[in-house]
């Protein structure tokens, strides 16, 4: 059976698995479900139609499904991975045409902020007050320093880090450094990049490839280097992803 203190409130209907436990004055609405190993700490409320995975962790006063701001009668939808630390005062809304997704393995710090229907992918560690908002996908492996903001329908790629108080307003690349507002490319995230096993050649190819998109000025890729990169049949893996994100980027914008 769960482990559920007197002082929460578990709604009936909510489906727990039989080692989930949940402390002091926490909500935990009636179309919740929670997944076999999660800790809800206390005074955390999980609301709307939310899927919790196995493993997550979160802690006090977190909450996770709150209503979309634009339609705060509807109920929406949160579906969380596996083995997630959504740490204290972080809110995460519902999203309601497309449900609000975050992976697996993400440590998410005190006080962000998840919009409506974003997706944050795996991996990811998000900083104090990191900001989402709705519709932003943040691909694996994601690094921000504290107070940026992600605007709506953003992506941010793979593998990049964003510094504190940056502001992304526009799609970032992969394997990217991003600073400023508005953003500005400082270079290849290279610290990141090692911890999760890129050679040194990868590494240093990508770096290759970064001077000549960016040349400096650190804000738009050169489109007539990126056409000639596009064309020449690059042969390294990472090198096409960063490519043809860059591709996707500007046929978006």
């Amino acid at each position: 059976m769960p482990e559920i203190s007197r002082y929460a409130v578990v709604e009936k209907g909510a489906e727990l698995a039989d080692d989930v436990r949940v402390g002091p004055f926490a909500y935990v609405g009636p179309k919740v479900t929670i997944g076999p190993g999660c800790i809800i700490e206390n005074n955390v409320s999980i609301t709307g139609k939310t899927e919790l995975g196995p493993k997550n962790h979160v802690f006090p006063m977190a909450v996770i499904g709150a209503p979309d701001p634009q339609s705060p009668s509807a109920v929406g939808q949160v579906v969380l991975g596996e083995a997630n630390d959504i740490r204290e005062q972080v809110t995460i809304y519902a999203g309601q045409d497309e449900p609000t997704r975050i992976g697996r393995d993400n440590l998410i710090m005190i006080g962000c902020q998840i919009g409506p229907s974003a997706q944050v992918g795996d991996h990811g560690i998000f900083a104090n007050c990191t900001h989402i908002n709705a519709g932003a996908v943040i691909e694996d492996y994601v690094r921000t320093s504290a107070f940026p903001v992600i605007e709506s329908g953003v992506r941010v790629g793979a593998y990049t880090f964003v510094a504190g108080y940056a502001c992304i307003d526009r799609s970032a690349p992969p394997f990217a450094m991003v600073q400023g507002f508005p953003y500005r490319v400082r270079g290849v995230n290279t610290h990141n990049l090692q911890r999760c096993g890129f050679t040194d050649e990868d590494i240093a190819r990508l770096k290759r490839v970064f001077r000549e998109l960016f040349d400096g000025s650190g804000s738009t890729p050169n489109a007539e280097v990126l056409q000639r990169l596009a064309a020449a049949r690059e042969g390294n893996a990472h090198v096409r992803r960063l490519l043809e994100s860059l591709r996707a980027a500007g046929s978006d914008s």
